[in-house]
């Protein structure tokens, strides 16, 4: 039995159900939160801000995967699930990175550019962890395509 199929557990059984009606419900609520509070691309955000456990919302996120017959809400489920990335143990209170969305544009070019380049050089660091994070989030979600992809070529 493989990781993933410990995850999904059987669609009919109840007691799995009730595990995916509660994967549903974190997820939800998760995408709750990215509408009230994106990450903008390049920021890092710390994975307290998250309404759940970062570890809890990865298992939700491929149990919804896994379980969806929607292509078009598999891609989104996929796409939140990647950027589980941005968000990291340690960051601190404020978000790193440039916040471009907050940007005061009528302030000196040369002020605005310092800005950038000092948030910029703070936000390096956790570059290589977000990335890091990315491609084995990537390699997850693959290796769950695989899998389900499976018992299609079994019956065929």
């Amino acid at each position: 039995m493989t990781i993933f199929s410990r995850i999904f557990g059987r669609r009919g059984a109840s007691e799995n159900q009730l595990g995916y009606v509660e994967a549903q419900r974190k997820v939800l609520d998760y995408a709750r939160y990215l509408e009230d509070s994106p990450v903008m691309p390049g920021r890092v955000v710390d994975e307290s801000d998250l309404p759940h456990s970062k570890r809890e919302l990865k298992a939700s996120l491929l149990k919804c995967i896994g379980n969806s017959d929607d292509a078009r809400l598999s891609e989104h489920l996929k796409s939140g699930y990647l950027m589980l990335s941005a968000f990291q143990s340690g960051v601190g209170v404020k978000a790193l990175g440039t916040d471009f969305a907050n940007l005061d544009l009528e302030r000196d070019p040369m002020d605005i550019a310092t800005e950038i380049e000092e948030s910029q050089e703070i936000a390096n660091f956790w570059k290589a962890w977000v990335q890091s994070e990315l491609e084995q989030l990537q390699q997850d979600i693959y290796a769950l395509e695989l899998e389900l992809a499976q018992p299609m070529q079994a019956s065929a």
